[in-house]
């Protein structure tokens, strides 16, 4: 109801400044009454024109491409609006014609008269059209906001089960043996856990929340590898508290462990370095890779579902605002991802 009240209030408006712009398009004030009475015999016209036009002419015929109807329709119209106006008005504005009575049909005034019923129609048309436009550009910008989103949430289905599965994996194996590292690892475990069942789903989150995350996941792979992996976060950040997309950073570092620390690497390293310089952060990862003869499974880890899909969601979220490299040498493979946060 509101809305059907905005529509008629705004053409209530526009008729209004059709009106006093038909009034006085004459500058001189002695021609005011005729252009006056002129106007107020012709406008009922103006109006029949512009609506027959928009809503009739253009959509049935204009817009299913029937040219020939259109035009017709169009000539059929100009001629009843000017014959309607020419009988109202042939006695009345016979004051003001020096040449004579009106007539009722004139072709040598077609034109004009074509432009001075239809002006209105016009300029109807070309708002009515844009505001079409806007329409559906926001219906499109809407579906692929909601496509996005669902691509979105299906990137994280497919991570977070992963991810879980490994760490679980490691508590296990100390649950059973007893340890007494495992209390330590089941609280670490409980704050992911709230991060990526909770948090993760959330549009952004704080850049210190992602931080905070991978140090827990870094101190679980490090009670699991002990001695034998080390492990180098260095961590610059300034006070300005950015927010980043989550779980996005965590599944780099996830991705390093996951293919660097295999079995058949004698001494696994990992290097991870984060920079935050205002709305921009330099986040790197570096580590040892499997021996050449594992190299099929160096491919693996290039292209499969880990990286797929941090670059899917970088392309998904930040789009022309990043840089995502992949460096590989015989014994090392690196990351390194530059994000603009606006």
């Amino acid at each position: 109801m509101n809305f059907n009240k905005k529509i008629i209030q705004t053409h209530i408006v526009f008729w209004i400044i059709i009106f006093l712009f038909y009034v006085f398009a004459s500058s001189s004030s002695e021609l005011f009454e005729q252009s006056l009475e002129t106007t107020l015999f012709k406008f009922p016209l103006i109006i029949m024109a512009a609506y027959a036009f928009n809503n009739w002419q253009v959509p049935y015929y204009l817009k299913k491409k029937k040219y020939l109807a259109f035009g017709g329709s169009m000539i059929f119209m100009i001629i009843l609006s000017v014959f309607l106006f020419r009988l109202i008005g042939y006695y009345h504005l016979d004051k003001y014609c020096s040449e004579g009575p009106y007539p009722l049909i004139s072709f040598v005034d077609f034109p004009f008269s074509m432009f001075s019923f239809h002006f209105p129609a016009l300029i109807m048309f070309f708002f009515k059209t844009n505001k079409e436009q806007e329409l559906e550009r926001e219906k499109i910008l809407q579906l692929e906001k909601e496509k996005i989103a669902t691509e979105l949430k299906y990137l994280k289905a497919q991570l977070n089960p992963h991810f879980l599965f490994n760490t679980l994996n490691n508590l296990y194996s100390y649950v059973i043996a007893k340890s007494p590292k495992a209390p330590d690892m089941v609280l670490q475990l409980s704050e992911i856990l709230d991060y990526i069942l909770y948090k993760s789903q959330h549009q952004s989150v704080l850049l210190t929340e992602e931080v905070h995350t991978i140090d827990n996941y870094i101190a679980l792979e490090q009670i699991k590898y002990g001695k034998r992996l080390q492990v180098k976060f260095e961590k610059k950040l300034s006070k300005n508290g950015l927010s980043i997309t989550p779980l996005l950073l965590l599944s780099i570092v996830e991705n390093a462990f996951k293919h660097g620390v295999r079995d058949s690497v004698e001494k696994p390293k990992i290097k991870i370095e984060l920079l935050q310089l205002d709305t921009h952060i330099e986040f790197s990862v570096w580590n040892t890779k499997p021996n050449t003869e594992f190299s099929n499974q160096t491919e693996t880890y290039k292209n499969g579902i880990g990286l797929t899909n941090i670059q899917r969601q970088l392309d998904l979220i930040y789009p022309k605002q990043h840089t995502f490299k992949i460096e590989e040498s015989d014994m090392s493979f690196s990351l390194k991802l530059t994000l603009n946060i606006h």
